[in-house]
């Protein structure tokens, strides 16, 4: 059974993130290193939901997909509004940049630059998600694990 609080949880806490990641000044001159940061997102709605799910791997882990699909989702769109308002703030600027100035060494990015965001949003949304299952899964676990002591 579907616990949808938890998957709410999971999803505000990636909208937090994310909502950082994408609107805080300063970072939009990260490029591509702020790509673990965004697939990031998939990691705080996996584990948000999966610890709000509270039942054991299988469910976190169910929890943590859903959780994640709806960040990817945001995820995309966001990177699709960012990348057509041209919003010069935030990791999206950054990557924004770097798709811009690699136009001239790739063609298809010339030519098809809203394919090529529309993969990009696609490809991340997908990987948010797998990241939110697999923390979904791993969260549940965290106290089965114990330091040992001497």
């Amino acid at each position: 059974m579907t616990d949808w609080r938890a998957v709410a949880v999971g999803a505000v806490a990636a909208a937090a993130y994310l909502g950082t990641l994408a609107f805080l000044p300063g970072l939009d001159r990260l490029r591509l290193t702020g790509v673990p940061l965004l697939l990031g997102t998939g990691l705080v709605a996996g584990a948000a939901a999966g610890l709000a799910a509270d039942r054991g791997p299988e469910t976190g882990a169910w929890h943590g997909l859903l959780a994640g699909s709806l960040a990817g989702a945001l995820f995309a769109a966001t990177l699709v509004y960012v990348f057509a308002a041209n919003v010069p703030f935030g990791v999206f600027h950054g990557l924004n940049y770097v798709l811009a100035a690699s136009a001239g060494q790739f063609p298809v990015v010339a030519t098809h630059g809203r394919l090529v965001v529309a993969g990009l949003a696609g490809a991340g949304w997908a990987g948010i998600a797998a990241l939110g299952l697999v923390a979904g899964r791993l969260a549940p676990l965290r106290e089965t694990y114990h330091v040992i002591e001497e």
